[in-house]
């Protein structure tokens, strides 16, 4: 009897329909001869800030925004190696002291609906190990450092009309690049480039217990714009360097990045590096805890008036968030320690918490706000390189695939280089909520 029950309990519980997410009619629609997938991405935040926004420090009063950012996707898939995407994007904000006059051509919260991908990708072509991507896309490459699309802001800084083709096999995958970087423009259609092209190569050696990729990126802006120590004139920067890394998960993890720069700005020579070095430890217990320790330098000028720029340019990768959240300094003349520590509690939730001291790595060069703008700078160097120390306290929650909940508090503490140059040198506040639907 007691067999007989398990059985007919075993039957019910294997013929007991499976619940369907609400989209599924959405999903691998049969078109033609190919399958089509249509997705939707919804993030919205509110953020607090107090003496500072995301255009400059120290504006001596508190400022919020209520952000929204809608994206609608078109995934048709001709076959497992061949597909085309098409993306648009609609991003908002309200509550803000700031209006669209403030940010200028280009604004980080608003977009207008417009075109943010529309590519064609066949990964290998004839089952060859040669692949293309040809259109509107993204590029992430070397953990955000050298390419990344920078999320975080409402629009998104980086968007490409580029082509990239790929030569893949089991030992490597070269990927050569070519680009003009999309000029995000509020109420217009996106149609215009920033004025330089780029073009690069980024090489990974596979089948090895790490990463390990190697990388050049060239830029050249032919806008006469740029502002030499010597004088004005065009850019032209070669970035060439390595990338490794053990992502973190069990036990001990590592990264580690070095670039170097060469060319001409303006009238001057280029002569600048950058280098990070990360690591940390997951121990085998509840909750899974990690401790980490990161170094993220890049060079700044030493002399203003040798005809030799000496500032590191934050390439194309990431302009928030791996600098601390908070979003008050860029990758460029900066020393910045990191002390990391994160808990699990539970399956799908993560409390981090994050130390960050920045030092410019130069006194006589200029403290750059998140755009890679300077905010301030003492050309005599007698204020220092004490820029200050950030606290960052942030939670997530993956209520299930969809919903994604996130919470933060910021604070940064100016240093003496903050209170010794002209403008507020109070300390910063910064606290946000967002929550992102996605399928």
């Amino acid at each position: 009897m007691l067999a007989l029950l398990a059985c007919l309990a075993f039957t019910l519980q294997a013929t007991e329909p499976i619940t369907q997410p609400w989209y599924s009619p959405l999903k691998d629609i049969q078109a033609g001869p190919g399958k089509l997938d249509l997705g939707l991405n919804v993030r919205t935040r509110y953020e607090y800030l107090d003496n500072f926004n995301i255009l400059h420090y120290g504006t001596g009063a508190d400022d919020d925004v209520l952000l929204l950012r809608t994206r609608l996707s078109a995934d048709y898939r001709f076959t497992e190696q061949a597909h085309t995407f098409v993306e648009f994007q609609d991003a908002r904000y309200w509550l803000s002291d700031l209006a669209l006059a403030d940010f200028g051509r280009s604004c980080t919260y608003f977009d207008e609906f417009d075109l943010r991908q529309a590519y064609f990708e066949w990964k290998h072509v004839g089952d060859s190990p040669l692949g293309m991507k040809l259109g509107r896309q993204i590029l992430q490459y070397a953990d955000r450092r050298l390419f990344a699309p920078a999320e975080w802001g409402n629009v998104g800084n980086y968007w490409w009309d580029a082509a990239r083709l790929t030569y893949d096999t089991d030992a490597v995958q070269v990927d050569l690049l070519y680009g003009q970087r999309v000029l995000s423009e509020p109420e217009d259609w996106n149609f215009d480039h920033w004025p330089y092209h780029m073009a690069g190569v980024y090489a990974r050696i596979k089948q090895l217990p790490v990463t390990l990729d190697a990388f050049y990126v060239v830029k050249h802006d032919w806008s006469g714009t740029a502002k030499g120590e010597s004088g004005p004139g065009n850019e032209t920067r070669h970035t060439f360097g390595l990338f490794s890394e053990r992502p973190a998960g069990s036990g001990w993890d590592y990264g580690f990045f070095a670039a170097g720069q060469l060319g001409e700005y303006g009238r001057d020579d280029i002569e600048a590096f950058a280098a990070i070095a990360r690591g940390g430890y997951t121990f085998k217990a509840d909750w899974k805890p990690r401790v980490g320790f990161e170094f993220n330098y890049a060079s700044g000028d030493r002399d203003p008036d040798d005809g030799v720029d000496g500032t590191f340019d934050g390439i194309f990768g990431a302009m928030d968030i791996p600098y601390g959240w908070m979003n008050v300094v860029s990758w460029k003349n900066l020393e910045n320690y990191v002390l990391n520590f994160s808990l699990q509690p539970g399956k799908s939730v993560k409390l981090s918490l994050d130390y960050h001291c920045f030092r410019l790595a130069q006194s006589r060069d200029a403290w750059y706000w998140v755009n890679g703008k300077p905010e301030r700078r003492d050309p005599t160097g007698h204020a220092g390189q004490d820029l200050g120390h950030e606290l960052d306290v942030i939670l997530r929650w993956q209520v299930n695939k969809e919903l994604e909940l996130l919470f933060g508090y910021a604070r940064f503490f100016a240093g003496d280089y903050v209170r010794n140059t002209p403008g507020n040198g109070q300390d910063a506040n910064w606290a946000f909520a967002q929550m992102t639907y996605n399928f």
